[in-house]
Formats: C-alpha cells, sequence, structure tokens
C-alpha cells in the first residue's frame, strides 16, 4: 500500500513511479478523508509507503488530523515501512514528525527518504519560469530513482537529520496553522468561469459553489493551494501568490 497527498502533483508522481516499480496499490489520503475510512490494515509480507509533501517544516495539517482518528493494523510480519517526503526549499523537521506520529499508530519506518522538487508556494516562490521548474522536476525524479532503488532493495536506516532546532520548527508550525485562515483566500468573480474544480478537488471538502462561484465554508482549511494552483482561470489568489504563478506537475493526471 502507498498512501499519498498530492494537491500539484509532485507527490503523485513519486508514488506512481514507486507503485509501478513494485507492483503495489495507490492509497490517495484524500479519498479517504473524504470517505471517513480509518481503518487502514496492511497484510502479511505487504509494504506500506507513505509520501507526503512538507507544510511549514513538517507535515500537513490533514495527515496530522487523519492519523488522530485513523487505526492502523499490521497483520502478520515482513513488512517495509517507509515514508519519502517531497520539498521544495527544504524539508525541516518533517522526517522526524512522520517516525514520531505514525509511530504513536504502531507504524515504525525501516528507513526515511526525501525528494526535492518545485517549491510551489507561490506567495513566496516565483513558478513562472519553466526551464527552472522542468530542472527542478528533473531533479526531483532523478532522487525519485534513487528512492525507488533503495525501497526494492528494502533498505534499512536510511535517514536525513533535521534541518533546524525543534523550537523553530515548533514555530514554523504555529505559523502555519495561523496562516491556514480561509478568509485569506481572495476570489476574483470576474475572471471566475463557475468550473468548479476547485470545490471537486478539495481534500477537506472546505469549498462550496453557490451561484456558479466558490465559497470557502470553514475557518480553516490544510493550505495546499490545490484551489489555487489548479484553477483553470487562474480567479483565485492566497496572500497575492498569482504574482508569483501557478504550478502542477505536468507529469501526473490530478484526479478531482
Amino acid at each position: 500500500m502507498i498512501l499519498y497527498f498530492s494537491a500539484t502533483g509532485n507527490n503523485k508522481y513519486v508514488a506512481e513511479q514507486l507503485a509501478e516499480a513494485e507492483n503495489d496499490k495507490l492509497v490517495p489520503l484524500k479519498q479517504l478523508v473524504r470517505n471517513k475510512l480509518y481503518q487502514l490494515k496492511i497484510e502479511n509480507g505487504e509494504n506500506l509507503g507513505v509520501i507526503m509533501p512538507t507544510y511549514w517544516e513538517g507535515l500537513p495539517s490533514i495527515v496530522l488530523d487523519y492519523l488522530e482518528k485513523a487505526t492502523i493494523e499490521l497483520s502478520g510480519k515482513n513488512h517495509y515501512c517507509y515514508f519519502v517526503a517531497t520539498y521544495g526549499c527544504d524539508y525541516g523537521n518533517i522526517l522526524s514528525t512522520a517516525q514520531k506520529a505514525f509511530a504513536e499508530k504502531g507504524v515504525h519506518f525501516d528507513s526515511l527518504y526525501a525528494a526535492r522538487f518545485v517549491d510551489n508556494w507561490s506567495p513566496y516562490y516565483n513558478v513562472k519560469d519553466p526551464v527552472r521548474n522542468r530542472r527542478a522536476e528533473e531533479n526531483g525524479e532523478k532522487e525519485t530513482r534513487e528512492i525507488v532503488q533503495q525501497v526494492l532493495h528494502r533498505e534499512k536506516g536510511h535517514s536525513l537529520p533535521d534541518q533546524m532546532m525543534g523550537v523553530m520548527a515548533a514555530a514554523a508550525k504555529a505559523n502555519y496553522n495561523r496562516i491556514r485562515k480561509t478568509k485569506l483566500f481572495q476570489l476574483n468573480q470576474e475572471r471566475c468561469i463557475g468550473c468548479g474544480l476547485c470545490a471537486r478537488q478539495c481534500p477537506l471538502s472546505v469549498i462550496e459553489m453557490q451561484q456558479r462561484q466558490p465559497v470557502w465554508i470553514k475557518e480553516k482549511c490544510t493550505l495546499c493551494l490545490g484551489c489555487f494552483h489548479r484553477c483553470p482561470a487562474a480567479a483565485i489568489d492566497y496572500d497575492h501568490g498569482l504574482r508569483n504563478g501557478q504550478y502542477v506537475n505536468q507529469n501526473v493526471v490530478l484526479d478531482d
């Protein structure tokens, strides 16, 4: 089983490469959350891969909230459990955070990996240059190939050090929780074409279409920026991020 969360495609790319190499099944976290499926069973001899993006030096809130309710059963033995983080600028403390969070559910990772792709946090980083984006994707693809080989050989003990002190990681997490307020999204009503993609793709069903335009109906979201990056009319903005462009990984087909 390969559990993954992906808003703009980088994590789905990694998950698909691993699934193809291992002949394993893909399980989108978004579907589990939407369908309120909180019991996971890993069969005897089955691998468990977890592929997640780095949000403010740690795990996205959707992962942590899911784990609070989830039960993960490792049936039998001979499991190989691994975690892969994707990141743009740095991966912060996501590996140690994931290790601790999943250990509380009885999952102990044999190895921890990270692959660097495009940093699509548009409020800070410019993603308008396709050449630079492609270089970043090629780097992520190279590192993904390396990770695939390590996973196929069931490498154990592989890890990477935290990139910041614990107090700094805690501050980053606090800031992340602060900026997850949906009131910070802005809609250009004149640009909006009423396609509803933003609502369909939202992993937490935070967006509802009302009179053919999106309305954020919850106070907070996981801040994946899927609605922002995937809007075909560039009608959704967050913290003036549109000035730096939108990004999706063109090597995968993103589901709604």
